[in-house]
């Protein structure tokens, strides 16, 4: 099911977001996310019936990132993974905010005398 239209805005809590969830990570599923930050205590298996975004609850991983080309419901570039390992891969440089970025000037020091 790939979609044509993607509208960004939803992200990944959409009925068709589940939809993909739901047929590309089945029960019995195996967290093909390297490596699977859960592996000792769940073998890798995928768990289901959890509370919503349970660390070993059900996800889907893109093999190419959406921001480097891949296609965000492409199931060719969608594999099972836990929740929590999906969400610790993230991209390099993610998540890095203004760190590493130069300063706009260098500001004399502040004085609270």
């Amino acid at each position: 099911m790939v979609l044509s239209e993607w509208d960004p805005r939803r992200g990944r809590q959409g009925r068709t977001w589940r939809r993909l969830v739901q047929q590309l990570c089945p029960p019995g599923s195996v967290c093909q996310a390297t490596p699977c930050r859960y592996l000792r205590e769940t073998d890798g298996l995928i768990l289901f019936g959890l509370r919503h975004n349970h660390p070993w609850g059900p996800s889907l991983h893109h093999l190419v990132s959406p921001l480097d080309g891949g296609h965000p419901t492409d199931p060719r570039n969608l594999v099972p993974a836990h929740f929590g390992c999906n969400a610790s891969i993230g991209r390099p440089g993610a998540g890095r905010g203004l760190a590493g970025r130069p300063r706009s000037r260098d500001w004399p020091p502040l004085d609270l005398s």
